[in-house]
């Protein structure tokens, strides 16, 4: 690849990237006061939204939401055990009390939530950038259980891709989440909500959707521009991020910036800081791995049906797509059939499959789910109750040696698919299938 200043100049030109640009640079009072660059201004809001009485004048519909959401969430299905989580319906919740930066002597939590009608501690670490700390979840859990011994303690692992906490008693809970609770909650009650309380919460959506929603004509514009202009955007990029200069695509670009004067590297500080988010952008979308691995897997295995999901890729069995078909199509669910399959990074050393069976009506739902157990196919008994809506029948982590390499990371998602139990779990579903639905002509 070759390095120069020719190429900044060719993608500062470039039609596509001013088109990108603009798409990001619109009005956000929030990013003018640069609430999405600061976790602790998103535990403002959030602290904002779980008190009941403070001056948004929503009551307690976002604690509410947060607490059923915990509840119901796939990845907590397994601490749902000897909850009592009724109350959580009808509770009045109007006697919560929220800190924000509790002090516990060794670091502060980001939200501790006391909620005396339910007896209830909900114990927040809010990590929208950040990685947790070497046993600070172990500290905060063990100060808030020392210092609040009646009550029930349910803490929560807060962040933008669902990482999993290091901590087994924490419960999982991310800003997608966060985001279509408040979606909801303004598209069922426009008509009640104050007018600046509403525009406020819309911008606060918009800028959580920057950083969790990848609509696919964006994303491939990106890709495209980092394709055009690799060289240009790794020169910005690593001239204003030295922290990231270990990074294995940065090296080159390294390299000839040491070459540049402080003249010509303060001028390119200054480009990148007038289109900052966009040239972020760029660079993740581009150098994202998962995305150019699963692309190259899906077209290896001739997979036909799938969602090249810059987090979680997500795909069907060809074998199972006939079938498929002839259930109930889902709403705003992956590919909107009622099973999945995807693939998601688990920290920074493992790839993790799941396949689950989605939120179809109960009456289809729960023959599949019989059928399915009749093979030994297994997953929590909750999943059969009426009203659950996602239940996972399949997960299997294998490590990633180099997250850094799209062929490594290819592999792995091909040898979780070709791993002998895999093939086995694939074929039953199959059968299931066969012996559920009648292949229309």
């Amino acid at each position: 690849m070759t390095y120069s200043l020719d190429t900044i100049l060719q993608l500062e030109n470039s039609t596509e990237f001013n088109r990108l640009h603009q798409q990001f640079h619109q009005f956000n009072p929030l990013k003018v006061l640069r609430v999405d660059q600061y976790e602790i201004r998103h535990s403002n809001v959030l602290a904002w939204l779980f008190d009941p009485n403070e001056n948004h004048r929503l009551g307690s519909f976002f604690l509410r939401k947060v607490l059923m959401n915990l509840i119901t969430k796939p990845e907590n299905e397994e601490k749902i055990v000897g909850i009592d989580y009724l109350p959580f319906l009808h509770a009045p919740l109007s006697d919560v009390t929220v800190h924000r930066e509790w002090w516990t002597g060794n670091g502060s939590i980001d939200l501790l939530i006391d909620i005396p009608s339910l007896n209830l501690m909900l114990l927040i670490e809010n990590k929208f950038h950040s990685n947790e700390s070497a046993g600070q979840l172990s500290h905060y859990f063990d100060h808030v259980h020392e210092t609040f011994p009646n009550r029930n303690i349910l803490p929560v692992y807060l962040t933008l891709s669902s990482d999993a906490p290091s901590h087994n008693d924490y419960w999982f809970l991310d800003y997608e989440d966060v985001r279509l609770m408040i979606t909801q909650e303004l598209e069922l009650n426009r008509a009640t909500i104050a007018d600046n309380i509403y525009d406020f919460l819309t911008y606060y959506i918009a800028l959580l959707e920057e950083r969790l929603v990848d609509d696919e004509e964006t994303m491939n514009t990106a890709l495209e521009l980092y394709q055009d202009y690799a060289s240009a955007i790794h020169l910005l990029y690593a001239n204003a991020n030295p922290a990231k200069h270990k990074q294995i695509e940065l090296r080159q670009a390294v390299k000839t910036l040491d070459t540049f004067d402080a003249e010509t590297r303060r001028h390119l500080l200054l480009i990148y800081n007038r289109k900052r988010q966009t040239i972020d952008y760029i660079f993740k979308t581009g150098g994202n791995i998962v995305h150019q691995a699963f692309l190259e897997f899906v077209n290896e295995q001739a997979i036909m049906t799938y969602s090249a999901h810059t987090r979680v890729p997500n795909f069907v069995m060809n074998d199972w797509l006939p079938y498929l078909e002839q259930m109930d199509r889902l709403n705003r669910y992956w590919l909107n059939y009622g099973l999945i399959i995807w693939f998601e990074r688990k920290g920074s050393k493992r790839l993790k499959l799941y396949v689950e069976v989605g939120p179809i009506d109960y009456a289809e739902r729960l023959p599949l789910l019989e059928a399915l157990e009749a093979k030994n196919i297994s997953f929590w008994k909750s999943g059969k109750q009426e009203g659950k809506k996602f239940t996972r029948i399949y997960t299997e982590m294998t490590d990633v040696p180099d997250w850094t390499n799209a062929t490594v990371v290819k592999e792995a998602m091909t040898s979780l698919i070709d791993d002998s139990s895999f093939r086995s779990f694939s074929e039953m579903v199959t059968d299931v299938f066969a012996s559920l639905y009648i292949i229309k002509a």
